[in-house]
């Protein structure tokens, strides 16, 4: 003879709505491995010229910059281009030119690059992700120099 165990209707289990294979869960619909859960690069932007500045399209996204001269990436205002506070861009350099990157009027950019304010990526695929604190104040952190 099994006795059965009633399960606790106020708890959620393994398997409920929020257990690892409920809806919010580690594997449900928005968790870690669910469709809204997070993941790569939404989106791969690939510039080829010698300037570009960040767009909102940009966010969780890869720009590719690829040139034989120097590249600046600029990282806008934001009251011209509204990131919301966490977003990420990540940038990394395809082609030989190195690529800098710039402060947008009243932008503050903190890295540990030798020029703190306008850090470069090291050399030739090197990469590095732009983050946003708010109040225009973005950390670029990476393989810099």
């Amino acid at each position: 003879m099994s006795v059965g165990i009633t399960p606790n209707p106020i708890l959620q289990g393994p398997t409920g709505a929020t257990g690892p294979t409920g809806a919010t869960g580690a594997a449900g619909a928005t968790g870690p491995t669910g469709a809204t859960g997070p993941g790569g690069v939404d989106a791969i932007n690939a510039q080829t010229g010698t300037t570009y500045t960040l767009a909102l399209a940009d966010k969780d996204s890869l720009v590719t910059a690829s040139n034989a001269s120097a590249i600046t990436v600029t990282i806008p205002p934001n009251s011209s281009v509204a990131f919301a506070v966490g977003d990420l861009v990540n940038v990394i350099q395809k082609g030989a030119g190195q690529v800098s990157f710039a402060q947008g009027s009243g932008v503050t950019i903190r890295s540990t690059g030798a020029t703190a304010t306008a850090p470069k990526l090291r050399a030739q695929y090197s990469s590095a992700t732009c983050i946003y604190e708010g109040s225009d104040v973005w950390y670029v952190v990476g393989d810099i120099a």
